[in-house]
């Protein structure tokens, strides 16, 4: 049988720093994303990328480090390591935006945002208190999905097929629900989870053989034509890659070494820069200045000034919260 290969000179050993600058570049992405937004810039750059990227890491991430624990273990490590942080950032801005921003939240809204299964709920849940918080929905799913299909590691073009199958049968329903939100913020993000596992795979094993054969056959069709039907195309994965292989492979070994220690600080506080960051560069920067400063529609300048400032709490915050949530003690580790 025909067989795609793919081998390195010698799998990846210990922890690689490039996933944590990857990391970094994919917050300043979705940072300058965010930014840009605030300025009504167009969106050339495409910096909201940078979530594809984060995806994209969390397969690989997971298949590189060979969870051998069950699957009660695995969840609890990783809950306990974002759940906390999100918890924090959500009663904050759930807070403020009912004292400052006279916004609503029912009871219902509330409750699915503290599970964190918000996110499937529809475009009036996923976006309701604060726009990045649709990713711990996303993220949740993510984890839930490696436990039952991390047996398919070693079987990789069934991980394909399943992908494939799952990508387009949650695409095809956010679809046809009518959420767009959903739809560009959760479901055309599955199937770059799945292809992060295969680089993890590839690189923890040194080799990554696929069978040219009716499973790989059938996946590609799922993936591509299927969804196509519907005008359907998972290009972020795709351009997400690129992202990702133009940094390693051409702007790294350029790069000096302050700035992949800058890269690397920004993703080890990815999460919190992510959870955090929005609402203070755009709707508490609006209310600031309308409310300090009596200016209700607010310049460039002033708003660059604002974001700025937001930026640098962000900061702040994200290292004392890192640091402080590092003290909590730690459920058995691996």
């Amino acid at each position: 049988m025909a067989e795609l290969r793919f081998e390195l000179k010698e799998p990846a050993a210990g922890r690689l720093p490039v996933l944590d600058e990857l990391k970094g570049l994919a917050i300043l992405l979705v940072v300058l994303y965010h930014a840009g937004g605030v300025l009504v810039w167009n969106n050339h750059l495409h910096g909201d990328l940078g979530v594809d990227m984060f995806v994209i890491l969390s397969g690989l991430g997971l298949a590189l480090s060979g969870h051998s624990g069950g699957a009660r273990r695995f969840l609890t490590r990783r809950l306990w390591r974002i759940m906390p942080t999100y918890w924090i950032a959500l009663t904050l801005y759930a807070w403020a935006g009912t004292h400052f921003l006279e916004h609503h939240y029912s009871t219902a809204d509330l409750l699915l945002h503290y599970v964190g299964i918000h996110g499937w709920f529809g475009d009036a849940y996923a976006v309701s208190i604060s726009d990045p918080f649709w990713f711990i929905t996303l993220i949740l799913t993510l984890y839930v999905l490696f436990c039952f299909f991390r047996p398919l590691l070693e079987r990789p073009a069934q991980l394909l097929l399943v992908g494939s199958f799952l990508s387009t049968g949650v695409a095809f329903a956010c679809f046809f629900w009518n959420q767009p939100g959903v739809f560009g913020f959760l479901a055309l993000r599955i199937p770059g989870f799945f292809v992060g596992l295969l680089l993890g795979r590839w690189l923890r094993s040194g080799r990554l053989v696929l069978p040219v054969g009716v499973p790989l056959a059938t996946a590609l069709f799922v993936f591509v034509y299927v969804p196509y039907t519907q005008g359907i195309v998972f290009h972020p994965t795709v351009a997400g890659l690129a992202v990702m292989g133009f940094y390693g492979y051409t702007l790294r070994p350029v790069l000096g070494a302050g700035v992949r220690r800058g890269l690397k600080f920004l993703g080890d506080h990815s999460l919190e820069i992510f959870l955090l960051h929005q609402p203070l560069i755009r709707e508490y920067n609006f209310y600031l200045q309308g409310r300090w400063l009596q200016i209700d529609h607010p310049g460039p300048a002033g708003l660059i000034v604002g974001m700025v400032i937001g930026l640098a709490v962000t900061l702040v915050a994200s290292v004392e919260l890192h640091r402080l949530l590092q003290k909590l003690p730690f459920p058995a580790k691996a």
